[in-house]
């Protein structure tokens, strides 16, 4: 009836990703030097195949606004899997004012309060970039943890001075304040 044998078609997966990769790197390379920076914006944040090497290789030609922008959506979008934007998303605070990084009425405060689920110990809390200002949300990212078997995980609460924070996006639902070692007062509490 069913042969069990079947024939193996020969697909090289690696060769494809090379391709794809410079073809992109190419379009990128283009939109860069037309200066089309929301082409190079969509590239880059869109790709994560180029995201960390795109981003490396036009970020001393971005105006300040795209040193902001670029890195932070690529972090909101691929979070902490990819290394080589953190060092840019740590940068990012000063390409722009307080205004376009947080909400107004988080300005005003004296200091926010923000939390996390992580692995990391206590001690390494204050350098991992995304934190949340819901308990409900770190809440969900521990359980998430646990449902999927991960290491051992954590929640901290901490505070932080509103003009130390990177950035501030609510698009995904998630209340995100991202920060670079500006956490203080980090405290581990119960899950």
């Amino acid at each position: 009836m069913y042969d069990t044998e079947f024939e193996v078609i020969p697909y090289d997966w690696e060769e494809e990703m090379v391709d794809r990769y410079i073809r992109n790197i190419f379009r990128l390379d283009d939109a860069a030097k037309n200066g089309d920076w929301e082409k190079v914006s969509s590239l880059i944040i869109l790709n994560p195949d180029i995201m960390e090497g795109g981003l490396k290789r036009v970020y001393p030609l971005l105006p300040d606004e795209y040193k902001f922008s670029i890195p932070t959506e690529c972090q909101t979008h691929n979070g902490d899997r990819m290394p080589g934007v953190r060092k840019y998303v740590r940068q990012a605070r000063k390409y722009a004012p307080i205004e376009k990084r947080i909400p107004r009425e988080m300005i005003a405060l004296p200091e926010v309060e923000i939390y996390r689920a992580g692995e990391e110990p206590l001690d390494k809390a204050a350098y991992r970039i995304s934190w949340t200002t819901s308990i409900d949300v770190a809440r969900w990212f521990y359980n998430r943890a646990i449902a999927f078997q991960r290491p051992q995980r954590h929640i901290y609460k901490g505070i932080i001075k509103p003009e130390q924070i990177i950035w501030y996006t609510d698009g995904r639902k998630e209340k995100e304040v991202m920060q670079y070692n500006s956490v203080k007062n980090i405290v581990e509490i119960e899950r």
